[in-house]
């Protein structure tokens, strides 16, 4: 069995650090992505059902437009409330 240096341990303690690190910054992009994603597709639904309704074209541009601040937001308020401590 192969014994470790001190040396040999803070190295790899480092890498793995550094791996973490870049592992971390991913979900980050992946949860705006996320976030992102279903307030999009919470407007596009938004602007379709205030159009077949018969509304104006700004009240369904504006309808759509506060579905996607709120779904953004109710969807990163979600995420960090299921954060892991």
């Amino acid at each position: 069995m192969a014994v470790s240096t001190l040396t040999q341990l803070q190295d790899k303690n480092q890498a793995l650090t550094q791996a973490l690190d870049r592992a971390t910054t991913s979900i980050r992009y992946l949860k705006v992505a996320l976030a992102v994603m279903t307030s999009t597709i919470a407007a596009l639904v938004a602007y379709l059902v205030v159009e077949h309704l018969g509304s104006s074209p700004l009240a369904t541009i504006g309808s759509a437009c506060t579905a996607f601040i709120v779904v953004t937001g109710l969807v990163f308020t979600i995420q960090e409330k299921l954060k892991k401590p």
